[in-house]
C-alpha cells in the first residue's frame, strides 16, 4: 500500500466561519471531505488518527496524534523588533498559538533547520520531536513560445536578459527599500533594469517611490504590483538574475523557483535562505545596501555550469517529497 493510499485527509474549518460568505477558493475546498471545529469540539463525523495544524488554530482533537507545522518566527525575533514586521495584536495572537503547540503537540514540523532552531530557542520542547520537512516550489515555470515572451516583455518595456527580477513586492519584510538603494549603488544599473513584482505595502511604498524619484531612476525601476502567471513566467525565464535580499525567511520558496528557472540568485545570509539556496546563491547582508550592491555586481560571475547545478539542486524539492516525509512523521507517533 502506498503512502497516498494510507492517508484519507479530512479538512478542518473553524466553526465561526460556517456562517460567513465564502470566496471561490474556499468554496472549492469545501467540496472535499471536511468537518467544522471549535476548540476540542467537532461538528460532523471525526475519526482522525492525526490532527495536523498547519500554522492555524490548534486542532486539539481527542484520541488523535497532534502535529503542528511552524513556518517562521520572524515577527518574534529580537533582532527584528525595531522593524515592526507586524502589529502587537498579531504578534501576541501568533505567539499564543505557538505556546499551545508547545504545550499540546506530540510533534512539531519545522519547514527548515532555521525555523527548528528558532522554535527551540523559545520553547523547552523535546528536540527529537521537532522534525524538519522542507517545502517545495509552488509557482510552476513553463516555457512560453517566443511570440508570447516577446509580447509580454514589449508590453513592459523590457528586453531579454536586460533586467533583474525580484518577487517580494514593496515590503518591509522583503527588504525592498535596501534592494532599491543597493541597485542605485551598483555598477550593473547601467546595463540592467530592476523589476519588482508582488504586493505593494502602502506603509512601506512611499519612501521607496520618493527615493526612486530623488535618484531619477523612474526609467530603470519597474514596480508592477501583482501580475498574471503568464507574465511572471515570461519575466522569470528572460531575467538576467533573481534578487531576494529578504530580511528573514522561514524557508524561501522563491529561491528554489528562481534556481529551477536557471537564474543566478542573490539572497540573504539570515534565516533559512542560505539553507534553501544550498550553496548555489550569492549571499549578502540584508541590512547593508553596499553588501547587496556588491552581490548584484557579482552575479556577472555566475556561469552556465553553476546554473545547471543550482537547477538540479532545486529539483530535489517537490511536494511529493514533502508529503512523503510528513506521512513518515505521522507513522512514527501513531
Amino acid at each position: 500500500m502506498s503512502q497516498k493510499d494510507m492517508v484519507d485527509p479530512i479538512l478542518g474549518f473553524r466553526f465561526k466561519k460556517f456562517f460567513t460568505s465564502k470566496n471561490e477558493q474556499q468554496k472549492a475546498l469545501l467540496k472535499n471531505k471536511h468537518v467544522w471545529h471549535m476548540g476540542k469540539a467537532v461538528v460532523g463525523t471525526q475519526n482522525a488518527a492525526v490532527a495536523h495544524s498547519l500554522h492555524t488554530p490548534f486542532l486539539d482533537l481527542k484520541k488523535s496524534v497532534k502535529v503542528a507545522t511552524v513556518h517562521d518566527f520572524a515577527v518574534h525575533l529580537p533582532q527584528f523588533e525595531k522593524y515592526e514586521f507586524a502589529n502587537d495584536y498579531f504578534k501576541k495572537k501568533r505567539f499564543k498559538l505557538f505556546q499551545e503547540f508547545n504545550q499540546k503537540a506530540d510533534a512539531i514540523i519545522a519547514v527548515s533547520q532555521a525555523t527548528k532552531n528558532d522554535f527551540l530557542s523559545f520553547f523547552d520542547f523535546p528536540e527529537a520531536n521537532v522534525h524538519v520537512v522542507p517545502l517545495a516550489p509552488t509557482f510552476k515555470t513553463n516555457f512560453l513560445n517566443n511570440d508570447q515572451v516577446k509580447n509580454q516583455l514589449n508590453r513592459l518595456g523590457l528586453e531579454t536578459k536586460g533586467y533583474f527580477i525580484s518577487v517580494g513586492g514593496l515590503s518591509l519584510r522583503k527588504n525592498s527599500f535596501n534592494l532599491v538603494k543597493a541597485y542605485s549603488q551598483s555598477k550593473s544599473k547601467k546595463d540592467y533594469k530592476l523589476v519588482i513584482t508582488g504586493k505593494i505595502e502602502e506603509a512601506h511604498s512611499q519612501e521607496v517611490f520618493e527615493f526612486i524619484a530623488k535618484q531619477k531612476l523612474e526609467s530603470q525601476i519597474l514596480i508592477t504590483n501583482y501580475i498574471p502567471n503568464e507574465t511572471l513566467e515570461a519575466l522569470y525565464h528572460n531575467a538576467k538574475a533573481f534578487l531576494f535580499p529578504t530580511f528573514y525567511e522561514g524557508f524561501g520558496i522563491p529561491i528554489l523557483e528562481a534556481m529551477a528557472a536557471k537564474l543566478p540568485v542573490l539572497t540573504s545570509i539570515t534565516g533559512a535562505a542560505p539553507q534553501t539556496a544550498g550553496g548555489h546563491a550569492i549571499l549578502v547582508d540584508p541590512f547593508d545596501p553596499e553588501s547587496i550592491a556588491q552581490g548584484i555586481d557579482g552575479l556577472e560571475n555566475v556561469n552556465s555550469s553553476d546554473l545547471e547545478q543550482a537547477k538540479q539542486f532545486a529539483e530535489r524539492f517537490s511536494w511529493q517529497r514533502t508529503a512523503s516525509e510528513t506521512v513518515k512523521i505521522y507513522e512514527k507517533y501513531m
